[in-house]
């Protein structure tokens, strides 16, 4: 079973990140007080739920992502796979 925490950490590396910065950005969507109601359910399987939810989780994840890189690493080459 992989988490859906797990997943989106792999997706975000599967896009150029570093393992840590992939961390890094999980866990600020964890702590963000809009995730609330995920507190919960981060490690639950990501293939119990319709393939829509991965689609928005991973939305989530790539705002989470430019924003991380903005503040910490602005220039970093992986960037570009990050928006639209």
């Amino acid at each position: 079973m992989e988490s859906l925490e797990t997943k989106l950490s792999k997706m975000l590396e599967e896009n150029g990140m570093f393992p840590n910065d992939a961390k890094a950005v999980v866990e600020a969507m964890k702590a963000a007080p809009e995730n609330e109601t995920m507190k919960e359910r981060w490690g639950d399987s990501w293939q119990d739920y319709p393939s829509a939810i991965l689609s928005l989780a991973w939305l989530s994840a790539k705002e989470y992502a430019l924003k991380w890189i903005d503040t910490n690493h602005p220039k970093a080459w992986y960037r570009p796979m990050f928006t639209e």
